[in-house]
């Protein structure tokens, strides 16, 4: 409290007088250091998507070799089903392509916050090859995946993802 009785008329200290213009004038700074915030994120956005644009046209030329181009050397691959490695991230794409090779990349939605890129991506293939057991059945199957990389020196250091293998199967299966 500051002991000031309510009876009594105000009357500000130096200190709070400065506080106060100080306190006037941080509204006028705010918005340019916001703006360079800002700024800066926005540049750091765009060059996720940038890398993640790069991903898309590389996944869809069928050019696995080309990932180091968006993939760190020590990338870390968090999906248990490759392991860590830009060697073997071409060598999954590898495979990947070898099942489907008609495969074909679509970016449904993405979003960049705290050095993160998360997208959500649509595949599409023809079903030609025996993929999760069953065997090729010729039709057009989509399975969407939930990708979280985490982005560092312009390139893919670490990447977390959900598949959608549920409904792929169901496709597979035409059920």
């Amino acid at each position: 409290m500051s002991g000031h009785h309510p009876d009594e008329p105000f009357r500000p200290t130096r200190r709070a007088a400065v506080l106060t213009v100080a306190a006037m004038a941080a509204p006028s700074l705010v918005p340019s250091a916001a703006r360079a915030a800002d700024a800066c994120g926005e540049a750091a956005r765009q060059a996720a998507f940038s890398i993640h644009d790069r991903y898309v046209a590389i996944a869809n030329s069928r050019a696995p070799e080309r990932m180091r181009e968006v993939c760190a050397e020590d990338y870390i691959q968090h999906s248990g089903r490759s392991p860590s490695g830009i060697a073997a991230q071409i060598e999954n794409f590898r495979q990947i392509l070898a099942r489907w090779p008609d495969l074909v990349v679509h970016v449904d939605d993405r979003v960049f916050g705290d050095g993160k890129l998360v997208a959500r991506n649509t595949f599409m293939a023809t079903h030609s090859r025996t993929v999760l057991g069953v065997a090729p059945t010729g039709r057009k199957v989509s399975f969407r995946t939930i990708d979280i990389w985490r982005v560092a020196d312009g390139k893919f250091a670490e990447h977390w993802d959900i598949v959608d293998f549920a409904g792929l199967e169901k496709q597979l299966r035409g059920t």
